[in-house]
């Protein structure tokens, strides 16, 4: 197996809310460049889990045009409720639901990332987690406004145990890592390894710090799935998260040790500064802080400070920068695992991709307006230009900015996720990872396809501006997103 792959929401190719679009996502276009066939990750049809963002706005476009009238408004709810419905027929009684196999008979994915993911989670959830979940969940009725049930469980189910096989209700990220490395015919090559962001995305996505104990005794990753989920923690305190991602790597270490194929390595991602995403506008004054731009408020976009300071959308500064410094120390601990794991190894087996730096330079607020990235050549004249604020299109269908990340403001576009892509594959060049004897190429990967296949670069929303406007349909898709979230 040429290629395996380990992570959460950003390597599942989950992008605008949804989990949708794993033909997109960073591992597969590493895998075309690595000529990894095959490389076999799931679809999701009906716009995916929990609910799609673009196709919510470009079902409001199709009904509105770029406009939304004095009167139409009273029609919009009912017309995102018309999405919701679709995925939630599909998911919870249709073809996807969870008594379903996948049709296309495959009994496992070479991708096994499932949004939401925390670094625990890579062998605490299994399809046995899921079922029980989904089925304290169900009720079989329609919501008005309600996206499919338990959609975290629904996509894991389907991620770790695509023919609902009994015999693998037990099975983790992990186990199937297990299973492919102990793999007489083939064993795993590379592991892309890419957890840890969820162990403080909530954060931004809740403006909100609910931070674990840091109690010796009684770790999260120690607790049974259930307990941990109980207490809702978003963010975990750089010592909880230094032993849950020693355990993580111990288990990597252990399995990848017994591996039938002995050419082996694993890259490593750090773990982003959730505070960039764009979904958290900040808003006030700016201050400079360990050499980044910080506002005085982050809020939901596309709010400004009185919405900040009126609501409960806010994390101030100092929470921002807490968490910010908290990820800083989770960056530390995985560096410092990996130099250990070599050390045990005796030789280079384990290397880091720095997806925290690459991402952080990219950031356009964060560096004041002059990000530092240094992007592939491609890059140098595609007009539109692209950047890392949050999507915006005017009523003719230019795009105006962003086109790095998705309508949810937190996942990465196609674009976003070709560049992902080109980080792990500079770090492969170095480790030493070779397609049919010749060193492998990051400038391989096809960037003409890829913006081609971005629908929303290649064909922008022109209903946009309604949110950049008018903050009624704004604060509609707030109060959806924090019903969604609870």
């Amino acid at each position: 197996m040429k290629v395996f792959t380990i992570g959460d929401s950003i390597s599942q190719g989950f992008r605008s809310l949804a989990a949708a679009r794993t033909d997109q996502c960073y591992s597969t276009l590493i895998a075309r460049v690595l000529r990894a066939d095959p490389y076999r990750y799931p679809s999701w049809p009906h716009g995916g889990l929990p609910v799609d963002l673009e196709l919510l706005m470009r079902r409001l476009e199709s009904r509105y045009g770029s406009d939304i009238g004095g009167f139409e408004w009273t029609t919009v709810l009912q017309t995102i409720n018309g999405v919701l419905d679709d995925a939630e027929d599909y998911y919870e009684r249709g073809a996807g639901n969870e008594h379903m196999p996948y049709p296309s008979g495959d009994r496992f994915w070479h991708n096994t990332a499932f949004w939401g993911a925390t670094v625990a989670d890579a062998w605490q959830v299994t399809p046995a987690v899921c079922k029980q979940s989904i089925q304290a969940a169900k009720n079989n009725q329609d919501e008005f406004l309600g996206p499919p049930n338990a959609a975290f469980y629904r996509t894991a189910l389907k991620v770790l145990n695509p023919q609902l096989d009994p015999a693998l209700d037990g099975i983790s990220q992990l186990g199937w890592l297990e299973q492919h490395a102990q793999d007489k015919n083939e064993g795993v090559e590379n592991l892309l390894l890419w957890l840890g962001a969820n162990n403080a995305l909530e954060t931004v996505l809740r403006l909100r710090i609910k931070q674990t104990p840091n109690n010796p005794s009684n770790r999260p990753y120690r607790l049974g799935y259930f307990e941990r989920k109980a207490f809702g923690w978003n963010l975990w305190h750089p010592n909880d998260f230094a032993e849950e991602y020693e355990q993580l790597l111990s288990e990597v270490e252990r399995i990848m040790a017994k591996n039938t194929q002995k050419n082996w390595r694993v890259f490593v991602g750090t773990v982003p500064e959730v505070t960039i995403a764009p979904v958290a506008k900040g808003v006030g004054e700016t201050f400079k802080i360990d050499g980044s731009t910080y506002y005085k408020y982050y809020t939901y976009f596309p709010f400004e400070e009185e919405f900040a300071l009126t609501t409960k959308y806010q994390l101030t500064t100092q929470e921002a920068l807490h968490v910010d410094r908290c990820i800083h120390q989770y960056n530390d601990t995985i560096k410092s695992l990996v130099k250990a794991a070599n050390a045990r190894a005796g030789q280079q087996r384990f290397f880091v991709v720095d997806l925290c730096k690459a991402l952080h330079d990219i950031a356009w607020k964060r560096n004041d307006g002059q990000p530092q990235y240094q992007y592939p050549s491609y890059f140098d004249f595609i007009y539109p230009k692209v950047d890392s604020k949050y999507y915006h299109a005017d009523e003719t269908g230019r795009l105006r900015q962003g086109g790095l990340a998705s309508l949810d403001g937190v996942h990465p576009t196609a674009i976003g996720q070709g560049l992902i892509a080109w980080e792990f594959l500079k770090v492969m060049r170095t480790a030493g990872v070779q397609v049919h004897g010749v060193p492998i190429n990051p400038d391989a990967l096809d960037w003409r396809a890829i913006f081609a296949g971005d629908s929303l670069y290649s064909s922008p929303i022109r209903i946009m501006k309604e949110l950049y406007q008018h903050p009624r349909l704004a604060e509609m898709l707030v109060k959806l997103f924090d019903a969604w979230l609870e």
